[in-house]
Order: C-alpha cells, then structure tokens, then sequence
C-alpha cells in the first residue's frame, strides 16, 4: 500500500538567518500562511533532519507540514487521499482501503467533528496542512497532478485511517467468525459486510515487522546514575517513520519521530522527560452476534424487540488503465449497537468500539509532548486519549515508569471470553464506559530499576517486579505467552547491574538467536546419535552446527542453515519443543526438541537446501542478506523476533535471491521492515542521546539523505542527536523559511 516513489523533487531555499527569526519573537501575527512562514526556520543538520524552530507552535505545525512535504510529499498526498477514501479515483489503487474508509466514515466524521477539537489542535492541523500546500504550490510543476490542496480535516481523517490500522489489530477476528459460522451471506446481501480485504487494507502487516522494543532504566542501574530509555518502534519500512526536532520557546522543546502524515511527534524526549511505545495486544472491540428475526425482513431481536437492520451505500470511484473513471458500489448495514461485519441466515455480527468515533488522539500526544514532569505527563494519560500502545517512560528527575494503555470497555466479567463473538440479544454485554488508566497494569520507579517490554502481556514487565493478572479483569491479554524475543530482553536486562548508555545501544543490535540456545544443544545430540548411519549432508551439518556461534551477524556462519532447519521442523511437528512454554517458568521455556528423527530428517534437507540455493551450507549471514537503499548493498544482521532476536529485522527476497531489507531494485517499493527508527537517550543534564532512521530522512532519490544512515544501520551503530542550539549550529546543513 505505502510506495517509494522514485522522481526528481525540487526543494526550493530561502536562506535567512536565525538572528532574524528571534527578531521577531513575540509579535502577534494573522493566523495566514504567510505569517506562518515568516514565524518559522527549518535548520536540517548533516543527517537532513529538521530542526524545526517557530515563535508559535501553529507557525511550527507549518513548517512541520513543509518539511515532511520536502522529504516524502506525494505519499503524504497519497495518505491523505486514501483517507478521504478517494486513492483509486486517482491511481487506480487503493480500492479496498477506500471502501473501508468510506465504511467507517473516516473523513466524515473528522469533518464532523473537527471543530469540536482544542482550538490549538484546530489551528497545527490546519497549519499542517497549509505547510503541505505551500510545498506543493511551490514545486506544483514536478508534481502529479492529482495531488489537491488539503486542509484539517484531511489531517485528522488520516489520523483516524492510521489508529484504526493499530487498534483493530484483532483484523482477523472476521475470518475466525465466518470460520465459527459461516460465510454464508442471506440472499440478496452479498456485500452487506465489508470483505476481508478491506480490512487487510488496514489491519495486517508486512513480513516481520514482528513489534516493537522498549527499556527504561533507572538511575540505580546506570553508570552514569541517570535514567536511560531506548524506544525501538518495528514497522514496515513502508510505513515511513520520519524524524524530527521542534521548538518553540517557552511552549515545546521535543525531538523524535512519527508516521508521515502526522502533524506531530508521537515518540521521544524533551529536556525534562521522554517516553516510547510497542503495540499491546488490547482488545477494544467487541462483536456482537445479533439473533435475526426471521419474521421481518432486515430485523434483529435485541431484549425481546424487533430493531430495524439501517441499509447505507458506499461509492468508490475507480481510475482504469486508460484513465476513464468507473463507480463501484457496495451495501453495508448497521445495527444500534454498531456496524454489521458479518451475516449470516440467522445472525448479524455487529461491532462496537470506543475507536469508531473517536478523534483526540493527536491531541494527547502532543501535550505529551509538551509535558515537564511525570505529574503532568501522567495527568495526560488519564484523559484517555491515546487508542492503546505500551507506555515507557524516564525523567531527568529520576523516574521510570511502564503501563499497559488504551481504550478498554468496562466489560461483564463473568467469565465470558471476548475474543470472539459475544452475545447480542441482550444489553448484559454491551458495555457503555471505559477503563480508567488506574486500572491498568503498571509499575512506577519499581524496586528492580527496570520496566522492559516487548509487544507480550504486561506481567513480566520485570522478572524482579512481576505483576499478578489475577488483580486485573481477565479480559486483558490472556493466555498470551512470553514470546522468546522478550525472553531475551530480559535476559540482558537481568544480565548485568549497571548499564552505560553505549551498553544499551550495543544491546540494541544483540544478533543472538535465543532460539538457537533452546533447542540446538538436542539439535546437534540428535546429529551425533544418527552420525554413524548418516548422510555427508548431516555431518558437514553437524560441523557448521558445532562451530556455529547463535549469532546472526553479518560474517557468522551457520545462522542461515539453521533458520531453514527450524521454519521446516516447526511447521511439520505439532509440539517442536520438547519442554513447552511455562507460566511458572516464563523467561527460561520453551526448549529442547520434542522429535529427535523429524530433527534430522529437517537438518538433512536443510543442508542441502542451503547449499543448492546459496552455494554452501556454512555461508555466512551477511552474503545472503542485505541491506539495499539506492547505491548501498551492505551486509546485514538480525532476524525475526520470533527467533529470540532483540536485534528484529525482517526481509523481502529479490531477484537473485537475496534476503533484503531496503529496496529489492533501485527506486523500487520499501520491503522488509523491524528495527528501522531507534533512538537511545540519558537524562543527563545536559542530555545525552542517540538515533537512527535506517532508511534515511527521505524518499528523494536525489538526496544523499536517503541513503546515509543506511551504512550506519550494517555497522549497528547510531548517530548523535543534535538537541542543544550549539549542537544544532555546529553540525547544520542548511537553514531556510519555508
């Protein structure tokens, strides 16, 4: 869905000084564009990233919008268009997630909504845009020229289109319905509920992203006796994150990162405090299984009353090959419980979610963002105002901090498992208010001085502080086991006491497969029992296994054997440990191999599999894998997370067969995706820190910033973050108004 868009962009450049801009300060000026470029200098360092600088934070917003223009602005347009629900009337593509943004309104009801927002949230989301327009208006001859002006209201339809994707990240719930019931649709209601392509538009991810990585640590584990927090986000690299700076004095002082397309910063630090997130495995949906009352057409029964199915229709415009546009419609129907996505002879299944309607979450992370102590960080949390996502947090006061956050329904909990469809013929279940976040699992400066998470439930935040779920309604992750990626966060975090902050950058890229410290111990005892008998291919195997170091760095040898080994076993052995994953024993199972034959048998095919394909059985991981941006092919490192690695990078293969992360050719679409921004900061006075955005600043082809962090990223290494004015002025590239 997201593209790399290879084309000649043009940055035009006004280059002023930042003397003049503090000139200005303090001047009250209109609320129009041109007072808003006047208000703002955008200072790029020698990474291209902006440095935003605004006597205001709406003329900030503005040259926030300008500067993401410069670096991704026709897939900022495309973005915005797909959640007007309009991206095929002008590409051609898109349909899916156009009819999907139509059937939840995102636009609509932005447009309805967007003048109940802060009058601040009004003014940057208009400002944001404005600054797009600029940039477009100013370079409107390389453009496409379907790209329209936007306004508010398309930023925050885009932030409705971007929450849906995360917190309906139970997508699949459709497909375990129609498995449960049926896809069998009542006769003349073949499209009364949305396809599952649909919701793949939104709800599922590219190969491996596999999560995201938090740690905070407190000043008693530190070196340095000062608070150190890693934000490690795993996306697709398609997905774009996009770094950045802004200031305003006296309002915001913020670096970090967001999705293009945002009109703010959703992840980093100021001065005084900084926070990052991974995604929760929340449930803020519910699906109702409504009893249809087969004596009246297109009615329900719900408390003994028939209730009237709502029929709406859906128009998608459609560009063809040849350029003439076509319309294709679909029904949808509704309940007063919520949207129907499934029906049945018998049944409607409806869904209800605190996230349908809702439009404030910008809003809660900007004041985040402009927070100056956990008091005040904290009484933003409890509005409520972000869909979900772990919480990780550190202060320059020597705090730390992790919950469990979202939008949760205050559920019945009776013992009825909401993972599926619950009853709809009664209003016992359809919950009418939300968690507080005091209800949610947390730790606050925990005696173990460390919160951790890794995108698994919230009870083992900390082996030395665990959380009991039994204090908390049952409907919040259960039965979700501690994955070996966490295992292996924990593990580093228990491994030593204290931690510089070059310690938890070099335990960032840790390459070890946990896995492999698992099950290959019983791996190569089963090779040496079958060894005498066996094949050259299982003993040239067995020597690659013995001096296999578990590592997946660029020069080991053996990482690339093995993982073949395992994709194949697991998938044919029902149970493949032998020693299962064990609550009473979370960070040290599973492990072992529970078929010692299948294990050979496995290896044997691998060995050869490996060799047939790559030329050796013992080549090395960086030969098969790579990193590929523009001009750079680099040998890379780490592996999925569902191996044990912390180190989390996931691949796409190109044409000669190579495993890549980047692009398969020159100018083509972002594949593979994991560790892509990571930033690692200690609350020192001043602040130490550290980022890096592997794939650059940029989609511009003709920037050397969309290639140069690319090397750093082979090396895992990061770059400094420039944070004071000093830093800034000492390292920049270019300063201009936009």
């Amino acid at each position: 869905m997201n593209k790399h868009i290879s084309r000649l962009w043009v940055a035009l450049v006004l280059s002023v000084s930042i003397l003049a801009l503090a000139a200005l300060a303090g001047a009250d000026r209109p609320h129009g564009a041109g007072a808003l470029s006047d208000q703002v200098t955008i200072r790029r360092d020698n990474y291209g990233v902006p440095h935003i600088l605004a006597q205001t934070e709406e003329a900030a917003a503005y040259g926030m919008g300008y500067a993401q223009a410069e670096d991704h602005g026709v897939e900022v347009a495309r973005r915005f268009i797909s959640a007007r629900g309009e991206e095929a009337k002008h590409t051609g593509a898109g349909i899916e997630s156009d009819f999907a943004a139509k059937r939840y309104g995102l636009y609509d009801v932005a447009k309805a909504n967007f003048d109940k927002l802060d009058p601040l949230a009004q003014r940057m989301m208009n400002a944001y845009a404005a600054g797009f327009n600029r940039w477009a208006e100013k370079n409107r001859a390389q453009l496409p020229a379907w790209i329209p002006a936007f306004d508010g209201v398309d930023v925050l339809a885009r932030s409705r289109q971007e929450v849906f994707r995360f917190a309906f990240n139970r997508g699949n719930i459709i497909r375990a319905v129609q498995q449960k019931y049926g896809a069998e649709s009542q006769t003349g209601k073949h499209a009364s509920s949305p396809g599952l392509d649909e919701w793949a538009a939104w709800f599922t991810e590219p190969e491996s992203t596999d999560g995201s990585n938090l740690w905070s640590i407190a000043g008693a584990r530190t070196s340095s006796g000062k608070p150190i927090l890693l934000g490690n986000p795993h996306q697709a690299w398609s997905v774009l994150y996009w770094e950045a700076h802004v200031t305003v004095p006296g309002k915001i002082n913020f670096y970090g990162s967001t999705f293009v397309g945002r009109p703010m910063l959703t992840s980093g630090f100021n001065e005084n405090l900084g926070w990052t997130h991974t995604v929760n495995n929340i449930d803020t949906e519910d699906i109702y299984a409504l009893r249809l009352d087969l004596k009246k057409p297109d009615h329900y029964v719900f408390e003994g009353r028939s209730m009237p199915l709502e029929k709406s229709t859906a128009s998608v415009e459609i560009k063809g090959p040849d350029g003439a546009i076509r319309t294709e419609k679909r029904e949808y129907w509704y309940s007063h419980i919520g949207p129907v996505v499934h029906l049945t002879r018998d049944r409607a299944f409806a869904i209800k979610s605190p996230i349908l309607d809702d439009y404030r979450f910008y809003e809660g992370w900007y004041e985040m963002s402009k927070a100056a102590d956990f008091r005040q960080f904290h009484a933003v949390l409890k509005k409520n105002r972000l869909p979900m996502f772990n919480v990780g947090y550190a202060d320059a006061e020597g705090n730390i901090f992790y919950l469990w956050n979202g939008m949760v329904p205050r559920r019945v909990d009776d013992g009825t498992d909401y993972r599926l469809d619950v009853p709809g013929d009664t209003g016992k279940y359809v919950w009418k208010e939300l968690h507080r976040t005091e209800d949610f699992p947390q730790l606050f400066n925990p005696s173990g001085g460390y919160v951790q998470n890794c995108n698994d439930a919230p009870w083992w935040t900390s082996l030395r502080n665990v959380l009991d779920p039994k204090r908390y309604p049952s409907y919040i992750e259960p039965g979700v086991p501690l994955r070996l990626r966490s295992q292996m966060s924990l593990e580093m975090l228990e491994g030593q006491e204290k931690f510089s902050l070059d310690d938890v950058i070099r335990l960032k890229f840790n390459a070890r497969m946990l896995l492999a410290d698992r099950v290959k111990p019983d791996l190569i005892n089963a090779l040496k029992q079958a060894a005498p008998g066996a094949s050259d291919d299982v003993k040239k195997g067995l020597k690659v296994m013995e001096a296999w170091d578990n590592q997946t760095t660029a020069g080991s040898r053996g990482g690339v054997l093995f993982q073949r080994f395992w994709d194949t076993y697991s998938r044919a052995v029902k149970q493949p440990y032998a020693v299962a994953w064990d609550s009473n024993n979370p960070a040290k199972t599973p492990s072992g191999l529970s078929d010692a034959a299948q294990a050979v048998k496995h290896f044997e095919d691998a060995v050869r599999w490996t060799r047939q394909k790559y030329g050796a059985e013992d080549v090395a991981w960086g030969e098969v894998h790579r990193v590929r941006l523009g001009d750079v092919d680099l040998p890379a490192n780490g592996a999925g997370g569902e191996y044990g690695l912390f180190h989390v990078v996931g691949y796409g293969e190109a044409p000669d067969g190579k495993r890549v992360v980047g692009a398969l050719e020159p100018g083509g679409p972002l594949v593979g995706g994991g560790d892509g921004f990571i930033f690692a900061v200690e609350f020192s006075r001043p602040l130490r820190a550290y980022s890096l955005l592997a794939y650059g600043q940029t989609t511009n082809p003709a920037s050397k910033h969309s290639t140069d962090q690319a090397p750093l990223f082979a090396r895992r290494q990061l770059k400094r973050v420039w944070f004071t004015e000093a830093e800034i002025r000492a390292n920049l590239e270019r300063e201009y108004r936009p």
